[in-house]
């Protein structure tokens, strides 16, 4: 099978159903679209390579590479915390003090809502409030003249100078009057929870950002009339980006192999030759279904202090099956054939060899672990060979 068809075969097939060392031509295939000269994607800078604009053959050194067993997915990056700021009051959006982009602290302000008829209504409870505090002294004056009343009653019932209906009315003024004032302060107390409430409201006109982090998106705009009355209001959201989280899908043929605390590492469309790593920390066993091929998230975190990592980046994911070795390797672009399997998990491959004297021979050569870029060489290649990459227009 040439290169071209496996490639084919493999964005056909979808990829992430297949074995690891085929899905890895998805990448290639990649690499060769933005490249013009897919071995780029996958070598050390150019480190031991040559090409010349002239139509010269694009050649890379082999030579003595680390190389692991993995697992490759495609990944996403998420934020570790992402936290919706609404609103908990309706009314006009007078001010928004923050922009998509802005990091904010924890309290600070982001954004306020015009409170004029907030404010009137915590004036005219603190108004009510006073008109209550104001009857005290009257309630507490008529508690003194019933108690007086009954007392006057009781020593003219000992002279006989008075009837029970008399007594019975000034005891029944005096329990009016400790009534009343039982109520007026039960309403002074129930205005006050009340104004409490209100000035909440009102405090809640002027936002603050719940947690410290960057603003990643805002629904809003100033001068925009908010209703809080039957659902909250999202304004913006506020998300930690000092550390993300990766999740990546594994296709169901290969999430078996993973397990929990190994290692993994992962890189982005914009971010060059940059590795970051991290350790798997969960595996959701919630399955998704995409053109007939299932697949897993694998998730697992990374530090992100540079802020170097953004929300929805694409992530290339490479999970490690074993420890890396030193081995003689061969950058997986240059291979152009695959052969059937031999014994050991080995295969056979071929390559263009370029001679010392300028002269493109096709070679077949064994090569045992792949790599998320390069393939172990068990036979057909030394160190120090070059070999040239499939994308070159010179042929054998």
């Amino acid at each position: 099978m040439s290169f071209d068809d496996e490639l084919d075969r493999a964005l056909r097939e979808g990829g992430p159903a297949r074995p690891w060392w085929k899905r890895a031509w998805l990448w290639i295939g990649a690499g060769l679209l933005l490249t013009g000269g897919g071995y780029l994607l996958f070598s050390d800078g150019g480190e031991g390579s040559s090409s010349s604009a002239d139509g010269a053959p694009v050649t890379t050194t082999v030579g003595i590479r680390s190389i692991a067993d993995v697992v490759a997915a495609s990944g996403r990056l998420r934020p570790i915390q992402v936290v919706e700021v609404g609103a908990q009051v309706s009314g006009q959006l007078r001010k928004l003090h923050v922009q998509a982009g802005d990091a904010v602290s924890q309290g600070e302000v982001v954004a306020e809502i015009d409170a004029t008829v907030q404010a009137n209504v915590v004036a005219a409870a603190l108004s009510r409030l006073e008109a209550l505090q104001a009857r005290l002294p009257s309630a507490n004056s008529h508690i003194e003249l019933a108690e007086a009343g009954l007392a006057r009653e009781e020593r003219l019932m000992e002279a006989r100078a008075t009837n029970q209906v008399a007594l019975d009315q000034a005891r029944n003024s005096l329990i009016a009057a400790r009534a009343n004032l039982i109520q007026l302060e039960s309403e002074i107390a129930s205005q006050k929870a009340l104004i409490a409430s209100e000035e909440a409201k009102l405090n809640y006109s002027t936002i603050h950002a719940p947690v410290s982090g960057v603003v990643v998106s805002v629904a809003i705009t100033e001068g925009q009339t908010l209703n809080a009355a039957q659902a909250t209001p999202v304004l913006l959201e506020i998300a930690d980006l000092s550390r993300m989280t990766v999740e990546a899908q594994v296709a169901e043929a290969n999430i078996g192999k993973l397990s929990v605390g190994s290692g993994v590492s992962f890189n982005t469309l914009g971010g060059g030759a940059r590795r970051w790593r991290g350790v798997l920390q969960r595996i959701v066993p919630q399955a998704s279904e995409n053109s007939s091929v299932v697949s897993y998230t694998a998730v697992f975190e990374v530090d992100n202090a540079d802020g170097a990592l953004l929300p929805g980046m694409t992530a290339q994911v490479f999970f490690e099956l074993s420890e890396p070795r030193e081995v003689l390797a061969v950058p997986v672009s240059m291979l152009r054939e695959f052969g059937d399997s031999l014994p050991g998990g080995a295969r056979t491959a071929r390559v263009r060899l370029l001679s010392e004297g300028g002269v493109i021979e096709a070679r077949e050569i064994t090569v045992g672990e792949i790599g998320s870029t390069h393939a172990e060489v068990l036979e057909g290649l030394r160190e120090g060979d070059r070999v040239v990459s499939p994308s070159s227009q010179r042929r054998e």
